[in-house]
Parts: C-alpha cells; structure tokens; sequence
C-alpha cells in the first residue's frame, strides 16, 4: 500500500512538471532565451575546445585587425584573438553571474523566511535593513563593496551577492506568509515539529516557484552589474577575459575600430536578453493563476 501511495506521489509530481513543461514550451520567446541560454552554456564549458587561440595569446604581428577568417572578431590592441576572448568570457561571466546571485539567494531566502515566519521585531528588524540596501541603487552598493574589499574576482562575487540579498529576502518573506498558516504547517508544529523543521521540510518546497523565477531574472542582473564592475575596473582584473572588461579596454579603440565594441557588447545583450525571456516565460508557467 505504502508503495503504491509513493509511486502514485511520484507520478503525480512528474505530471506536474510536465504540465509546467508545457506551458513553457508553449511559450515561443521563452523557448528561444532557452536556447540562446544553451548555446551560452555549452560554450562556457567547451571554451577550451571552442576558441582557435587561447585568451592570453599576444601576436604583435596582428594588433588590431579587421575581422577576418583567420580572426573571426578582429583583434586587440595586443594581437589577441577578440573571438576566442569571447569565448572564454562567457565562462567567467556565467561563474560570477551563477555564482554570486546562488551566494546572494541563499542568504536572501535564509532571512526572508525567518521574516515571515516569526513575523513581530524579527521581521521589523530583518526588513528595515533590506529596506535600507533596498534603498540604495544596486550599482552603487555593488561598487561600494568592491571598492572597500579590493578590486579582483572575489569581491566582484560578495558585491553582487550582497546587492541581491534585498530581492530575494522580500520574494520569500511574502511567499512564508502565505503558507505559514497553511493546515500542513499546523499539524505539522501539532506532532512536535520545531521551527526550523517546518522551515525547511514545509515553508521552502511550497515556496520554490518565486524563488526560481526571481533566480532566473535576477541571473542577468547579476552578469549585468558583474560587467559594471569589471568596466570601472573593480571586477575581473586582466589578463582573465571578461565581457565587461572587454568593453572597457576597447573604448579607447571605439571611434576607429568599432568591432572591439560590438563583440562583448552582443555578448552581454544577448545573456541579459535570454535570461529576462526565460525567467519570463517560466513565470507565466508557474504562475497558479494561469493553470486551468
């Protein structure tokens, strides 16, 4: 009996991904943000195999050049291929993006569960000071950050994490407090569960679909603002390929030769782009209000 009640769980859990699975896929932009998201992907993993030169590779013989078939992009000011740096900012730029908001998320759902939860000073407390980040432009905090901690990948990683605990802190404080008063929460603090128990095994997996969504979207911001970083120099440090910083060493060469612009400039917009479809599209699917 037991086991026919855990494969008929389990089924109807597959039931409802497919069913999310679907109204996805329904979604044309969004199936394009997942497949320009793919081919990002597979790029950032395979960039060793990918890119014909490696990042680092000076060739004084061929400072700025034209794009051509030998340099698909053109190249630098130092003779580095522009296409193979592309490729290999893609990796670093994903890292800091995935990395950075998984740091900023954590913390974020950590404290906005305990807001909703406990509710009363807890949550005045907790609140107030994601009022106060909330307060100041995202930009300018991340830059803040940076600049106290010291230029370099690390504290481009804590700024952006840091700038995004706010979001995701009031995504999950409204989110707890629809669900706490839920009847399985009740019973569940009836047969002796204590609060980090309901916390954990109650609150957060009825929860997940705005966390995802806010994950999804909140990935390119955070690529975004890592790009911001890295332009005013406090993010990635060279010689490490990193769009951002791309664009900032080219903006000296912009007015003659154009093409070191464009080429991470399309790379971050399209990132952003895809990620923002995505998340879109996945939040028309999860969204209660649409199921029939």
């Amino acid at each position: 009996m037991i086991k026919k009640q855990a494969e008929h769980g389990h089924i109807k859990k597959r039931s409802q991904f497919q069913e999310t699975w679907k109204r996805l896929s329904k979604n044309r932009l969004a199936m394009v943000g997942l497949a320009i998201l793919a081919v990002l992907v597979i790029t950032a993993i395979f960039a060793d195999l990918i890119a014909p030169y490696p990042y680092d590779e000076q060739d004084y013989n061929a400072t700025l050049q034209s794009p051509s078939l030998e340099h698909l992009m053109g190249t630098d000011e130092y003779g580095r291929d522009i296409f193979s740096r592309v490729v290999y900012g893609s990796r670093t730029s994903l890292y800091v993006g995935f990395i950075s908001l998984t740091g900023g998320a954590l913390i974020g759902c950590i404290f906005g569960a305990i807001a909703g939860f406990f509710g009363g000073k807890t949550d005045n407390i907790i609140m107030r000071t994601c009022d106060v980040l909330h307060g100041i432009p995202q930009i300018v905090l991340a830059i803040a950050i940076a600049s106290t901690i010291g230029p370099g990948i690390t504290s481009a990683l804590i700024a952006v994490a840091v700038s995004s605990v706010p979001n995701f802190a009031r995504v999950v404080r409204a989110a707890t407090m629809t669900v706490r008063d839920q009847e399985y929460v009740e019973a569940s603090a009836s047969l002796g569960g204590n609060n980090t128990h309901i916390i954990i095994h109650h609150i957060f997996p009825n929860i997940l679909a705005p966390i995802i969504v806010q994950a999804t979207l909140g990935i390119g911001k955070s690529i975004l603002l890592c790009a911001s970083l890295s332009f005013l120099g406090l993010g990635v440090q060279p010689p490490m390929p990193e769009w951002g910083s791309m664009l900032s060493n080219a903006r000296t060469f912009m007015r003659d030769y154009s093409y070191m612009v464009i080429s991470p400039g399309i790379a971050i917009m399209l990132t952003v782009l895809a990620l923002n479809l995505f998340g879109d599209g996945l939040r028309d699917a999860l969204d209660p209000k649409l199921k029939k």
